[in-house]
């Protein structure tokens, strides 16, 4: 199986030890990724408030460099996977829009034809490798881990742009979870911001709802966290220092990216996922005797 690979900004910066686990895994799934070089930062979803037009020719000419390599395009973000679902879905309802961008496009060569197939990690795992054959390829299953699912909100909805999920109510990282050996959690929050977007408005604000996310997993009974966005990591794992201050308790709760949740489980090692990158520290012992 191929794909056009969207890694975005996060997972080539800040977040780079998600861009190297995802290459790791696909390589044990049997995925061959062919990057994008030259593709662009998605816009966040400021962007699209800001300049419209901009937006929506950023995240096209993404979809038309796919297009070009005849492949389905993977993203890693969800904000990046909410913004091309939303430009791919607009291109295709305004024909003046889509007659515009591809005008632009066109002084570079491009051209988009409304052909590409959008899809996150998470969906390439159960629509294109499927459950079965994931089952067969657990190695290790991880039955030390409780794990608290984060959805966060830009995977989940507007659900118009959404085909694969039912909005809230989805369960697909909890089904992966134990499709993986671990012991899924319901917890409240599960699906809401993580607070990323609104750190750069409030940081304050953005520390009380995203400890209010972490700490309701901690209570449930979680030992650890997966998200298979780069954004809401960056809060979950990044901020708890501060939150931990902020409620005048140690929260100490290990965020793992989704592909290193799966490669764990594949046999892949913690060094070879870069756990070691992350703000909180997550104990290899709880899943590797």
């Amino acid at each position: 199986m191929k794909f056009a690979y969207y890694p975005g900004c996060s997972a080539r910066s800040t977040c780079a030890e998600l861009n190297e686990a995802t290459h790791r895994v696909a390589a044990s799934l049997g995925l061959e990724l062919v990057q994008l070089d030259t593709a662009t930062c998605t816009g966040a979803r400021e962007l699209r408030a800001i300049d419209p037009l901009g937006f929506y020719i950023l995240n096209v000419r993404i979809l038309a460099l796919a297009e070009r390599e005849r492949l389905p395009l993977m993203t890693i973000c969800n904000t990046c996977t909410l913004n091309v679902l939303d430009a791919h879905a607009t291109f295709l309802e305004d024909s003046d829009l889509a007659a515009r961008i591809n005008a632009r496009l066109a002084d570079e060569g491009l051209h988009y034809g409304g052909q590409t197939r959008i899809s996150h990690f998470l969906w390439v795992l159960y629509e294109d490798i499927g459950e079965a054959r994931l089952r067969m390829l657990v190695k290790r299953p991880l039955t030390g881990l409780t794990v608290a699912a984060f959805y966060g909100c830009h995977i989940t909805r507007p659900p118009q742009r959404y085909k694969f999920v039912d909005s809230r109510n989805s369960i697909a990282l909890e089904r992966l979870a134990e499709i993986l050996g671990c012991r899924p959690i319901d917890y409240s929050g599960r699906t809401e911001c993580c607070g990323f977007h609104t750190a750069a408005h409030d940081e304050r604000i953005a520390i009380k709802l995203t400890g209010a996310h972490i700490q309701a997993a901690k209570v449930n009974g979680a030992n650890s966290m997966v998200t298979p966005c780069p954004l809401c990591h960056t809060v979950l794992d990044g901020f708890q220092r501060e939150i931990e201050q902020d409620m005048g308790q140690k929260l100490g709760m290990p965020v793992l990216h989704l592909p290193q949740l799966v490669g764990l489980a594949l046999g892949l090692s913690p060094e070879e996922l870069r756990v070691d990158r992350h703000m909180v520290q997550f104990d290899p012992g709880t899943v590797i005797s």
